[in-house]
């Protein structure tokens, strides 16, 4: 199932950046790491959700937001090889998608504009580096291979390869052309 997959996906992963030997590098970071273990609860809650199983979601989702401090609702849909950084903080809302091979850094929010428009989520791409504390929000798309730095907001589409940056406001710029502000 997509479930398993995903979680095989993001222990190869662990494999590709950890340097001690199986299995100690995936004992330890379902130990220590708390941003690994939300992926990982995420993915049980995600499968219960999806398979219409009441309670047993939104209970893994609120024990995985007890216990390592990240908030993704059951409905989110995650990639494999997703890393969270220092994951505390992180909300990730309900029909948010994040794509494949992503980093998120600590208090990273994907999530509406208002809780009138809570059907509006954002769509992050595949390898994209969301940056401390930046917020997504609403119905946005955040293209492949794209970087959003720290603490900024963003509230319109993201062209794949972009950077942005924050300053007074959005400053969205094809990778290489960033100048020093």
């Amino acid at each position: 199932s997509a479930m398993w997959d995903n979680l095989s996906a993001d222990t190869r992963r662990l494999r590709d950046i950890k340097r001690k030997p199986a299995p100690w590098y995936v004992l330890e970071s379902l130990l220590f790491e708390n941003g690994y273990q939300a992926v990982v609860l995420h993915r049980f809650a995600h499968w219960f959700k999806r398979h219409r199983v009441p309670v047993f979601g939104p209970a893994i989702a609120r024990w995985n937001q007890f216990v390592t401090g990240v908030d993704i609702a059951p409905a989110a849909e995650l990639g494999p090889w997703l890393r969270i950084s220092h994951g505390t903080g992180i909300v990730i809302g309900n029909g948010a998608r994040v794509g494949r091979d992503c980093l998120l850094m600590q208090n990273v929010t994907l999530g509406a504009p208002t809780t009138t428009r809570i059907g509006e989520m954002p769509t992050v791409g595949d390898r994209v580096t969301l940056g401390a504390g930046c917020c997504v929000i609403g119905c946005v798309s955040i293209g492949d291979d794209s970087f959003v730095g720290a603490l900024a907001l963003v509230t319109e589409d993201v062209p794949a390869g972009s950077k942005v940056l924050s300053r007074a406001g959005i400053e969205i710029r094809p990778r290489g052309t960033m100048t020093q502000a």
